[in-house]
């Protein structure tokens, strides 16, 4: 069986013929896997607290291009990653914060190179809790796993925050 390598996260999983997604550095076999997590987030009530946070982690693993519409949604989620890991903020307040960060459509969110995301915990990682409390913590471990990843980034991003939410 051929094992195929996301280019985003660096999950290696058996080749399962689909087509990557657009605007997204992944492999089908992971965007599967994200698929997954987010089926869980919306069926199942104990899972979609950190929902946010899912959806944030798995962009920041997987840059797609410096398009316009890839570089909002990698600021937007960042910026809310920024402020789940570094402030505690609710991930439930994600889809507010995000409605804050693009008020007066913000012209001055830039392509940003994205540092080496293989090796990290993944969307796969998080498919092995087997409840909701077990899955929350996976899924703030690896946020605080990408956050780490992005350093570089850090001051790029904390004055995206500090600009939009002021």
């Amino acid at each position: 069986m051929t094992e195929v390598i996301c280019p985003g996260c660096g999950l290696a999983a058996p080749a399962g013929g689909g087509a990557r997604p657009d605007g997204y550095g992944a492999s089908a076999e992971c965007w599967g896997r994200y698929g997954e997590l987010l089926a869980r987030s919306y069926g199942i009530a104990g899972y979609r607290p950190v929902h946010q946070l899912v959806v944030d982690a798995y962009v920041a693993q997987h840059p797609g291009g410096d398009g316009r519409r890839e570089v909002q949604r990698m600021a937007l989620c960042l910026m809310t990653l920024c402020l789940f890991v570094e402030d505690g903020a609710d991930p439930r307040q994600g889809p507010a914060l995000h409605k804050r960060m693009m008020t007066g459509r913000p012209d001055y969110f830039h392509w940003l190179e994205p540092p080496r995301l293989h090796g990290l915990m993944t969307a796969a990682d998080v498919l092995t809790a087997r409840d909701p409390a077990e899955h929350g913590r996976l899924v703030r471990a690896w946020g605080r796993d990408l956050w780490r990843a992005w350093e570089p980034h850090h001051a790029t991003i904390r004055a995206w925050n500090a600009r939009a939410l002021t």
